[in-house]
Protein backbone atom coordinates (compact mmCIF):
# COMPACT_ATOMS: atom_id res chain seq x y z
CA UNK A 1 0.00 0.00 0.00
CA UNK A 2 1.29 3.48 -0.84
CA UNK A 3 2.09 6.05 1.84
CA UNK A 4 -0.74 8.29 0.59
CA UNK A 5 -3.23 5.43 0.97
CA UNK A 6 -2.02 4.76 4.51
CA UNK A 7 -2.35 8.46 5.30
CA UNK A 8 -5.91 8.46 3.90
CA UNK A 9 -6.83 5.56 6.19
CA UNK A 10 -5.17 7.14 9.23
CA UNK A 11 -7.19 10.33 8.64
CA UNK A 12 -10.46 8.45 9.18
CA UNK A 13 -11.54 8.93 12.84
CA UNK A 14 -12.57 5.27 13.21
CA UNK A 15 -9.05 4.15 12.26
CA UNK A 16 -6.97 7.02 13.65
CA UNK A 17 -5.67 5.01 16.62
CA UNK A 18 -4.27 2.19 14.49
CA UNK A 19 -0.54 1.84 13.88
CA UNK A 20 0.76 1.92 10.27
CA UNK A 21 1.34 -1.84 10.29
CA UNK A 22 -2.31 -2.39 11.25
CA UNK A 23 -3.46 -0.12 8.43
CA UNK A 24 -1.55 -2.36 6.03
CA UNK A 25 -4.30 -4.92 6.57
CA UNK A 26 -6.60 -2.72 4.48
CA UNK A 27 -6.59 -2.70 0.68
CA UNK A 28 -7.73 0.45 -1.13
CA UNK A 29 -10.39 -0.20 -3.77
CA UNK A 30 -12.04 2.14 -6.26
CA UNK A 31 -15.53 2.05 -7.78
CA UNK A 32 -17.00 4.32 -10.49
CA UNK A 33 -20.12 6.41 -10.01
CA UNK A 34 -23.34 4.33 -10.12
CA UNK A 35 -21.52 1.06 -9.41
CA UNK A 36 -23.44 -1.42 -7.24
CA UNK A 37 -20.88 -2.23 -4.56
CA UNK A 38 -23.07 -4.56 -2.49
CA UNK A 39 -26.31 -6.39 -3.25
CA UNK A 40 -28.97 -7.35 -0.72
CA UNK A 41 -28.79 -11.05 0.07
CA UNK A 42 -25.12 -11.49 -0.83
CA UNK A 43 -22.69 -12.96 1.69
CA UNK A 44 -19.75 -10.57 1.68
CA UNK A 45 -16.35 -11.15 3.20
CA UNK A 46 -15.03 -7.55 3.30
CA UNK A 47 -15.69 -4.62 5.65
CA UNK A 48 -15.36 -1.25 3.90
CA UNK A 49 -14.54 2.23 5.19
CA UNK A 50 -15.21 5.15 2.83
CA UNK A 51 -12.12 7.24 2.04
CA UNK A 52 -13.77 9.49 -0.54
CA UNK A 53 -17.08 9.67 -2.35
CA UNK A 54 -20.58 8.83 -1.16
CA UNK A 55 -22.82 5.77 -1.16
CA UNK A 56 -26.54 5.22 -0.84
CA UNK A 57 -28.16 2.28 0.93
CA UNK A 58 -31.36 1.06 -0.72
CA UNK A 59 -33.94 -1.69 -1.06
CA UNK A 60 -35.45 -2.68 -4.42
CA UNK A 61 -38.41 -5.00 -4.89
CA UNK A 62 -39.11 -7.43 -7.72
CA UNK A 63 -41.13 -4.81 -9.58
CA UNK A 64 -38.12 -2.48 -9.63
CA UNK A 65 -39.44 -0.02 -7.03
CA UNK A 66 -36.57 1.42 -5.03
CA UNK A 67 -36.51 2.88 -1.53
CA UNK A 68 -33.46 4.89 -0.50
CA UNK A 69 -32.45 4.27 3.11
CA UNK A 70 -29.61 6.68 3.75
CA UNK A 71 -26.39 8.21 2.48
CA UNK A 72 -22.88 7.74 3.88
CA UNK A 73 -19.80 9.73 2.98
CA UNK A 74 -16.16 9.89 4.00
CA UNK A 75 -15.57 8.05 7.26
CA UNK A 76 -18.74 6.00 6.89
CA UNK A 77 -18.68 2.26 6.40
CA UNK A 78 -20.74 -0.54 4.97
CA UNK A 79 -21.45 -4.17 5.24
CA UNK A 80 -20.98 -4.03 8.98
CA UNK A 81 -24.25 -5.96 9.31
CA UNK A 82 -22.49 -9.03 7.88
CA UNK A 83 -19.90 -9.36 10.66
CA UNK A 84 -21.51 -12.58 11.80
CA UNK A 85 -21.46 -14.06 8.30
CA UNK A 86 -25.12 -13.23 7.58
CA UNK A 87 -26.25 -11.99 4.14
CA UNK A 88 -26.22 -8.23 3.78
CA UNK A 89 -29.70 -6.72 4.28
CA UNK A 90 -29.29 -3.63 2.06
CA UNK A 91 -27.87 -2.93 -1.38
CA UNK A 92 -25.27 -0.19 -1.80
CA UNK A 93 -24.68 2.07 -4.80
CA UNK A 94 -21.87 4.58 -5.37
CA UNK A 95 -23.37 8.06 -5.81
CA UNK A 96 -20.04 9.33 -7.12
CA UNK A 97 -16.56 7.96 -7.75
CA UNK A 98 -15.74 6.00 -4.61
CA UNK A 99 -12.58 4.92 -2.78
CA UNK A 100 -12.78 2.56 0.17
CA UNK A 101 -10.41 0.84 2.53
CA UNK A 102 -11.37 -2.86 2.63
CA UNK A 103 -10.37 -5.45 5.19
CA UNK A 104 -11.41 -9.14 5.25
CA UNK A 105 -13.90 -9.98 7.99
CA UNK A 106 -11.46 -12.66 9.19
CA UNK A 107 -8.87 -9.91 9.80
CA UNK A 108 -11.32 -7.35 11.18
CA UNK A 109 -12.49 -9.44 14.15
CA UNK A 110 -8.97 -9.98 15.62
CA UNK A 111 -8.25 -6.29 14.94
CA UNK A 112 -11.28 -5.26 17.02
CA UNK A 113 -10.18 -7.53 19.86
CA UNK A 114 -6.72 -5.93 19.83
CA UNK A 115 -8.17 -2.39 19.74
CA UNK A 116 -11.29 -2.13 21.93
CA UNK A 117 -11.55 1.61 21.27
CA UNK A 118 -12.07 0.89 17.56
CA UNK A 119 -14.67 -1.76 18.43
CA UNK A 120 -16.57 0.70 20.63
CA UNK A 121 -16.48 3.42 17.95
CA UNK A 122 -17.74 0.96 15.37
CA UNK A 123 -20.51 -0.19 17.72
CA UNK A 124 -21.65 3.39 18.32
CA UNK A 125 -21.68 4.09 14.57
CA UNK A 126 -23.76 0.97 13.90
CA UNK A 127 -26.21 1.91 16.67
CA UNK A 128 -26.55 5.44 15.25
CA UNK A 129 -27.33 4.06 11.79
CA UNK A 130 -29.83 1.63 13.30
CA UNK A 131 -31.61 4.54 14.99
CA UNK A 132 -31.70 6.49 11.71
CA UNK A 133 -33.16 3.48 9.92
CA UNK A 134 -35.79 2.97 12.62
CA UNK A 135 -36.72 6.64 12.41
CA UNK A 136 -37.08 6.38 8.62
CA UNK A 137 -39.18 3.22 8.97
CA UNK A 138 -41.42 4.92 11.53
CA UNK A 139 -41.94 7.80 9.11
CA UNK A 140 -42.84 5.42 6.29
CA UNK A 141 -45.32 3.43 8.35
CA UNK A 142 -46.97 6.17 10.40
CA UNK A 143 -47.08 9.21 8.09
CA UNK A 144 -49.00 9.64 4.85
CA UNK A 145 -47.39 10.56 1.53
CA UNK A 146 -48.24 14.25 1.93
CA UNK A 147 -46.44 14.46 5.29
CA UNK A 148 -43.42 12.58 3.94
CA UNK A 149 -43.13 14.86 0.90
CA UNK A 150 -43.30 18.00 3.06
CA UNK A 151 -40.73 16.60 5.49
CA UNK A 152 -38.41 15.78 2.59
CA UNK A 153 -38.70 19.27 1.13
CA UNK A 154 -37.99 20.96 4.45
CA UNK A 155 -35.04 18.63 5.15
CA UNK A 156 -33.37 19.41 1.82
CA UNK A 157 -34.05 23.15 1.63
CA UNK A 158 -31.47 25.85 2.29
CA UNK A 159 -31.98 29.61 2.54
CA UNK A 160 -31.10 31.48 -0.65
CA UNK A 161 -31.85 35.20 -0.89
CA UNK A 162 -34.25 34.92 2.02
CA UNK A 163 -36.16 31.97 0.57
CA UNK A 164 -36.01 28.25 1.30
CA UNK A 165 -34.92 26.43 -1.87
CA UNK A 166 -34.27 22.72 -2.28
CA UNK A 167 -31.48 21.05 -4.20
CA UNK A 168 -32.42 19.80 -7.67
CA UNK A 169 -34.94 17.03 -7.07
CA UNK A 170 -37.05 15.08 -9.52
CA UNK A 171 -40.37 13.57 -8.51
CA UNK A 172 -38.82 10.12 -8.93
CA UNK A 173 -35.93 10.99 -6.58
CA UNK A 174 -38.29 12.23 -3.90
CA UNK A 175 -40.39 9.11 -4.36
CA UNK A 176 -37.38 6.81 -3.87
CA UNK A 177 -36.49 8.61 -0.68
CA UNK A 178 -39.95 8.43 0.88
CA UNK A 179 -41.30 5.16 -0.53
CA UNK A 180 -43.91 6.62 -2.89
CA UNK A 181 -44.51 6.63 -6.63
CA UNK A 182 -43.49 9.52 -8.85
CA UNK A 183 -47.17 10.12 -9.63
CA UNK A 184 -48.12 10.41 -5.94
CA UNK A 185 -45.29 12.88 -5.33
CA UNK A 186 -46.35 14.92 -8.37
CA UNK A 187 -49.92 15.09 -7.13
CA UNK A 188 -48.84 16.41 -3.71
CA UNK A 189 -46.52 19.01 -5.25
CA UNK A 190 -49.23 20.22 -7.64
CA UNK A 191 -51.63 20.63 -4.72
CA UNK A 192 -48.99 22.57 -2.77
CA UNK A 193 -48.30 24.78 -5.78
CA UNK A 194 -52.00 25.52 -6.27
CA UNK A 195 -52.24 26.43 -2.59
CA UNK A 196 -49.37 28.91 -2.94
CA UNK A 197 -47.01 26.96 -0.70
CA UNK A 198 -44.31 26.00 -3.20
CA UNK A 199 -43.03 26.96 -6.61
CA UNK A 200 -41.00 24.66 -8.88
CA UNK A 201 -38.43 26.06 -11.30
CA UNK A 202 -35.44 24.49 -13.05
CA UNK A 203 -35.67 21.33 -10.95
CA UNK A 204 -35.59 23.21 -7.63
CA UNK A 205 -38.54 23.78 -5.34
CA UNK A 206 -38.94 27.08 -3.53
CA UNK A 207 -40.97 26.94 -0.31
CA UNK A 208 -42.99 30.16 -0.36
CA UNK A 209 -44.60 29.53 3.02
CA UNK A 210 -44.55 26.61 5.40
CA UNK A 211 -47.06 23.96 4.32
CA UNK A 212 -49.67 22.78 6.84
CA UNK A 213 -49.01 19.59 8.77
CA UNK A 214 -52.14 18.01 7.32
CA UNK A 215 -53.74 18.49 3.92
Amino acid sequence: MSTSSTDDLAAIPLLASLAPEELQLFAVRSYPKNAIVATEGDRLDMFNVILSGRINFFWRDEAGHQLELGIEGRGGHFVDATLGGEPTIMSVIALEDLRVGSIPMTELKPLLLRHPQVAVSLLMDVVARHRRLLHATRTLTMEDVYARVVKQLLAHAAEIDGKLVTERLTHAEIGRRIGATREMVGRVLRDLARGGYVQAESGRITILRKPPRRW
